[in-house]
């Protein structure tokens, strides 16, 4: 249970409201005069089974607990939420606070460091530096001052002295990765000493690493800074922040292992490419790429060692270990794929050249790769199958046994049965001995898809919510449309932030708005187009208002139920022909035929067909 539920969880709201404005039991809901506008008539509810109140005269605010202590003392919802986890005795964690302020000064330290040493590269010591980059590797000064690249002098303290002298301490400029703190209490030096740099941002653009290349043969070739607060290697990729408009824009990113396989295509004008640093794709990773494409295409070296490090950057997905390796990675990559809607792909680049050369000397060849590239399965099955055909029904079984996970894996039926026809003629063998063998190797029922587990449904709220997080080319649509549109607090937030960007989706474990997000944004949802998405969206605007309309006419039934009560059923009755025929009495029991009236004509807006659009 997170900081909102148990909050929730132990303040009652009809009691916590009560404190403001008097509540009177109303059939299932309380009422009582709205404390936010003026009315003689009560019309403000409260709605325990809910856990929302409503006001269904002039304001019509309504929402949830923290929307009400929000609406009341003027907060945000962070305000509120530390209120209210007071008032309930919840402890909100302050370690996330606290290591967000620390990342942002490990930020600023390396951003500091990328400015220095940018001055390096443009000095006189920095001649060899920007020959190797201009001469061996064919970097534009455009391309170099956009990936901001600069040079480490050979000097084991001159980033330090720079970074002190401007208040940067010495733990801070450490933790940041930049000095290396040496045992037995000596200085603290640089890390990166007679080296190119290449600074690494994150998806926002801001400096959170270093990678730096040797000139002179120096081991490692790549040094790479440490994993930081600020800098997490599963989570972080290569000039991302430079490639999302156009991997939103193609609908694919490509892959690769290093900074010139970034840098070079970039140049080439091929700028949706990103780069993993000495890791296999991770979740994080595919978290990150989710929100900009669908299709995910790696892209790597053709040599052996190339196409090596490609299985390993699929090992998230498809391992080629073991058979357990492999079950566990094809089951995991059934339910990673179902939930982020990402299609992986490789590029079998041609041969002789790594994808910086290729993107530069042959574009068109890397346009064919990208665009010619396979499923993850068809290159694992491949891989796997090799050209050779086997000689007996040993090695043929022991093809199939190898084969059986990545067979698994593959959700559709239809393209599960063609690469069990691939298989079949490759062996030379018919179609149902394959399925045969793989069904006598898989647990009763595994080759059948698996079954998701079971989770709860979703609001009509919480669907809006999620298309909209899934679909973010609808924020110029709903750029105008009021957070009330939201019951929750926390769906109002999550509303607020995404008509305002994307940022908010950095992982923040102690923030409930962020979690909640993620969480929506991981429920499956069919595919769209932006049409449908758009119709999609309206369709649950339309249920939205539907429901408050609902909740609006429940709550006058309820008052009319209780008025039968006190009463008598004759005279309520009485009292709704009248108003039928249109008299309105000018007594006591003109609310009562207001009420009848209203009820009438929610009634009425509920069961009335709905217009073609345009008319």
């Amino acid at each position: 249970m997170d900081a909102v539920e148990e909050i929730k969880s132990k303040l009652d709201l009809v009691e916590y409201i009560g404190r403001v404005t008097k509540l009177q039991k109303s059939g299932r809901s309380f009422k009582g005069l709205c404390p936010f506008h003026t009315e003689k008539t009560p019309s403000f509810h409260v709605f325990p089974d809910r856990a929302t109140w409503r006001c269904f005269g002039s304001c019509g605010e309504g929402g949830d607990l923290f929307t009400f202590v929000q609406k009341r003392d003027n907060l945000d919802f962070r305000e509120a939420l530390r209120v209210l986890a007071a008032e309930a005795g919840v402890q909100v964690s302050q370690e996330g606070a606290q290591k967000r302020s620390h990342r942002e000064k490990l930020i600023a330290v390396v951003s500091a460091a990328v400015d220095f040493y940018q001055q390096c590269l443009r000095a006189p010591e920095g001649a060899a530096a920007r020959e190797y980059l201009a001469e061996k590797r064919g970097l534009t000064q455009a391309t170099i001052e956009t990936f901001r690249l600069g040079w480490a002098p050979d000097d084991w303290r001159i980033l330090r002295g720079y970074l002190l002298v401007r208040g940067y301490p010495d733990q801070d400029i450490i933790d940041s990765g930049m000095a290396i703190e040496p045992d037995g209490g000596r200085e603290p030096y640089d890390r990166f000493r007679g080296r190119i740099i290449i600074p690494i941002a994150d998806e926002r653009g801001q400096f959170v690493g270093m990678g730096g290349r040797g000139l002179h043969g120096e081991e490692p070739k790549y040094l790479n800074s440490p994993q930081t607060d600020a800098f997490d290697k599963g989570r972080t990729l290569f000039g991302l922040h430079l490639a999302t408009d156009a991997i939103r824009a193609s609908g694919t990113v490509a892959v690769v292992e290093g900074y010139m396989d970034v840098m070079g295509p970039w140049q080439a004008g091929f700028q949706n490419v990103v780069a993993t640093m000495g890791t296999s794709l991770t979740e994080g990773h595919a978290g990150l790429l989710k929100r900009y494409a669908k299709r995910v295409v790696l892209a790597m070296d053709p040599d052996a060692a190339g196409l090596a490090a490609a299985e390993r950057a699929g090992s998230l997905f498809l391992g080629l270990d073991s058979l357990e390796a492999m079950a566990r990675s094809a089951r995991s990559a059934d339910a990673l794929t179902a939930a982020s809607d990402l299609e992986l792909r490789v590029a079998p680049l041609p041969p002789g050249k790594d994808p910086d050369e290729i993107a530069r000397d042959d574009p068109e060849g890397w346009r064919e790769a990208i665009s010619g590239s396979v499923t993850f399965a068809e290159f694992l099955l491949r891989r796997i199958m090799g050209s050779e055909t086997p000689q007996s029904p040993a090695e043929a079984r022991r093809v199939v046994d190898r084969l059986r996970p990545v067979l698994v894996a593959v959700r559709d039926p239809i393209e599960r049965a063609m690469y069990v026809q691939r298989v079949a003629r490759h062996l030379g063998i018919g179609e149902d001995a394959v399925l045969d063998r793989i069904r006598q190797a898989s647990p009763a029922g595994r080759f059948q898809r698996p079954v998701p587990p079971a989770t709860e449904p979703l609001s009509q709220e919480e669907t809006l919510l999620a298309l909209l997080l899934r679909y973010p080319h609808l924020r110029p649509r709903f750029r105008h449309h009021p957070a009330t549109l939201f019951g929750s607090g926390v769906g109002r937030e999550i509303f607020e932030r995404w008509q305002e960007g994307e940022d908010f989706l950095l992982p923040a474990p102690d923030d409930p708005v962020v979690t909640r997000a993620h969480a929506l944004q991981q429920r499956r949802l069919p595919p769209l187009s932006h049409d449908e998405a758009w119709q999609a969206a309206q369709g649950k605007l339309r249920e939205i208002t539907r429901d408050r309309v609902m909740q609006h006419q429940a709550a006058l039934t309820e008052e009319l139920a209780e008025a039968e009560k006190s009463l008598g059923a004759n005279a309520v009755a009485r009292l709704a022909d009248d108003v039928w025929r249109g008299a309105i009495p000018h007594d006591d029991n003109r609310p009562l035929a207001e009420g009848i009236m209203e009820d009438l004509q929610l009634g009425l807006s509920i069961h009335r067909r709905e217009a073609p659009e345009g008319v």
